[in-house]
């Protein structure tokens, strides 16, 4: 289901780039009645689709993705923000979205493969960016859909290592025995029983990336997750023209303008020299 905003004209050269704004609403594989709410921006010329990922809710209409899709959309590129769940306390509630009690790994697989393949078919190269929790997700989905992989390229901001510490988590989370949920004590995250299982006996996600065996782009926030981003690296260094980097002052949501100007333009260089090369 689509919702169409006008068309937008910008010249490039001698040529007239189109590209469209959508609303998008998509049905879910794993709920009945619910979906994934998302904007895909469609540049008409554009070969390669950037999906964003940032775990838990998906980070739709957070400042550095929308900064980032208008940036890759001006650089040729098609993008895909989403949320794949309400958000704790989300001002971005909908009432027939999927709820954030509902998910755990095998849900945000299935319907990231859900988008890739309502939304991908057309693009002969795919690029997840997986921001924080959203490398995970984007390491668990290549890792189990082998298929995707030759498509994809991959690139990590900042981070998220798997598992989590069962001492951490018990200092981060309360279980409500009432609503057999466990709740973060700043009241921003909820995670079933399942998940929160999941999160602490996770196979080390470092390692998973290795058998990938794939070139990656890993960017890592100086005051942020670097420690997580170097031990992803230290896994893949060995790959050819994987590549790693430092925003300096960054924290792990990349905010000012200078910090993003270096984030996208690092992250832009890495795919145009991997895409020139396929």
């Amino acid at each position: 289901m689509f919702s169409y905003t006008p068309a937008i004209l910008a010249i490039a050269g001698v040529y007239i780039i189109i590209t469209v704004i959508m609303r998008i609403k998509i049905r879910s594989k794993k709920f009945k009645n619910k979906f994934i709410y998302g904007d895909f921006s469609s540049n008409k010329r554009a070969t390669t689709l950037v999906i964003f990922l940032s775990g838990f809710s998906g980070g739709m209409g957070t400042p550095l993705f929308k900064n980032a899709s208008a940036i890759f959309l001006k650089g040729g590129f098609s993008v895909i923000e989403f949320n794949f769940c309400n958000g704790y306390n989300d001002k971005h509630y909908k009432s027939d979205a999927i709820k954030t009690e509902d998910m755990s790994f095998s849900v945000y697989v299935v319907e990231l493969k859900n988008i890739v393949d309502s939304f991908g078919k057309k693009y002969s190269k795919i690029v997840f960016v997986g921001h924080s929790f959203g490398a995970v997700v984007s390491i668990l989905f290549l890792s189990e859909y082998r298929k995707y992989a030759k498509k994809t390229e991959l690139v990590l901001w900042d981070p998220t290592l798997l598992p989590w510490k069962k001492e951490w988590m018990e200092m981060d989370f309360v279980f409500d025995t009432d609503k057999k949920l466990y709740y973060s004590k700043n009241e921003n995250e909820v995670m079933n029983r399942l998940f929160y299982k999941e999160c602490i006996s996770i196979k080390d996600t470092t390692e998973t990336l290795q058998l990938l065996n794939k070139k990656v782009c890993i960017i890592a926030a100086e005051n942020g997750a670097r420690k997580d981003a170097k031990k992803y690296f230290s896994k893949i260094h060995k790959r050819k023209s994987s590549a790693f980097s430092v925003v300096k002052g960054a924290g792990h949501l990349f905010v000012g303008k200078r910090i993003q100007k270096e984030l996208f333009e690092k992250t832009i260089s890495f795919l145009e020299a991997e895409i020139s090369q396929k």
